[in-house]
């Protein structure tokens, strides 16, 4: 018996056949559970409820076929019918956590975005670690050509969601995001380092791992599935919240990942995006490169992208992300230029706290104090446009 497409053959420490006996999946980012799944690829098992877990939503009824079962780098996809209705149905494989039966589970959040161009499951079941078994309404796969012709209608159907969440934020989670940057880095061991002093309106959102699969047709209407989290994720990552623009930038790597994405490109979904959702979030700060910004979010993306090639043998989209991170190293190079700058502004108020005393307590002749003050007023200001004006576009 061969490995599932979703089996990740290049980071695992035991085989499949190992595994499946232990329901145990160890490999090189750590370890996770599993759980027998067979069973639900066959008729017999969807003619009841399942008695253990918890099931939410409509959990579907009288189920009078199973086919058309395929597998991806996510798990099984089934399709399954009653006389009257029919669904699809995702099978996930292993224990990564509960972000899509939180969608259903939490009303508030559902409501909020009944108006959205999303497509939320009618019902999944669970345990108390993971969803095991999501269920949606009928959908139609995107061909990759049409997804890419309508890149920016999906990048606007996005905002609209993440602006429906925004009434749900958490604060700022600097610490953990840096943190975690640094425990990727280090499980990939890449020759880059980047962290950011994000901004205070850069704030966690409910997860939708959004992604170019997520892409979905139903009654020709384009819709974005809120899905599981990828294994590399959950491993490397675990359950955090992220601002909207990590989103974002995790999305337009998916695309850079089928067409060339050139700035232009990048500029128009930035724009896109940043037209509909608060302007809070798209500020001059919440934007800039020195603290972060978009960039970081796409490093970040590019790193959890290398992770799942390393994991699937995807050895174009490896080589890709390493060329990538080879590319903007000297981005970094440039942000440490820029640095040298930021310590001369430094420079300027040293000068206008030493002048202030001595203009205060007559210490130095004549006005030579007032005039140290103001001149290393003048020289802070200036190294400050400077600064800012260096600070590379987010795009």
């Amino acid at each position: 018996m061969g490995e599932p497409a979703w089996w990740p053959s290049g980071i695992s420490q035991s085989s499949f056949s190992e595994s499946q006996e232990s329901l145990i999946c160890r490999t090189s980012f750590g370890k996770t559970t599993m759980w027998d799944y067979h069973s639900a690829t066959e008729l017999q098992w969807w003619k009841q409820v399942p008695e253990e877990g918890s099931i939410w939503g409509d959990w579907p009824q009288q189920v009078i076929s199973v086919d058309n079962i395929i597998e991806d780098e996510n798990g099984i996809i089934l399709n399954i019918s009653s006389q009257v209705e029919q669904w699809i149905v995702r099978i996930i494989p292993f224990a990564i956590g509960q972000d899509v039966s939180r969608i259903v589970r939490h009303n508030e959040w559902n409501e909020a975005l009944q108006e959205c161009d999303i497509l939320m499951p009618v019902a999944c079941w669970s345990n108390e670690k993971s969803d095991r078994i999501a269920i949606y309404p009928q959908y139609e796969i995107v061909e990759d050509d049409e997804i890419i012709d309508n890149m920016q209608l999906i990048i606007s159907s996005m905002a609209k969601i993440h602006s429906s969440l925004s009434q749900f934020a958490t604060p700022n989670s600097e610490r953990l995001w840096n943190d975690t940057l640094k425990s990727i880095e280090g499980e990939l061991k890449t020759n880059t380092l980047w962290r950011g002093p994000h901004s205070k309106n850069t704030v966690g959102l409910p997860t939708t791992n959004f992604r170019f699969a997520s892409i979905v047709k139903v009654d020709g209407r384009l819709l974005l599935i809120a899905q599981p989290r990828r294994l590399v994720e959950h491993l490397l990552v675990g359950e955090q919240r992220l601002p909207a623009v990590a989103n974002l930038m995790s999305m337009e790597r998916e695309f850079a990942n089928q067409i060339k994405v050139d700035e232009f490109q990048r500029k128009q979904s930035l724009d896109t995006w940043s037209d509909i959702v608060p302007t809070e979030w798209t500020g001059k700060k919440e934007m800039s490169t020195v603290l972060g910004g978009p960039w970081l979010w796409r490093y970040r993306a590019v790193l959890l992208n290398l992770a799942h090639a390393k994991a699937f043998g995807d050895n174009q989209l490896e080589s890709n992300c390493k060329a990538w991170l080879g590319d903007v190293s000297r981005l970094q190079a440039h942000l440490g230029t820029i640095r040298m700058w930021k310590a001369g502004e430094w420079v300027g108020y040293s000068a206008i706290a030493v002048g202030f005393y001595a203009w205060k307590m007559q210490t130095m002749a004549g006005q030579n104090g007032l005039t140290l003050l103001v001149g290393g007023a003048i020289f802070a200001i200036i190294m400050n446009r400077i600064y800012w004006s260096k600070d590379p576009k987010p795009y």
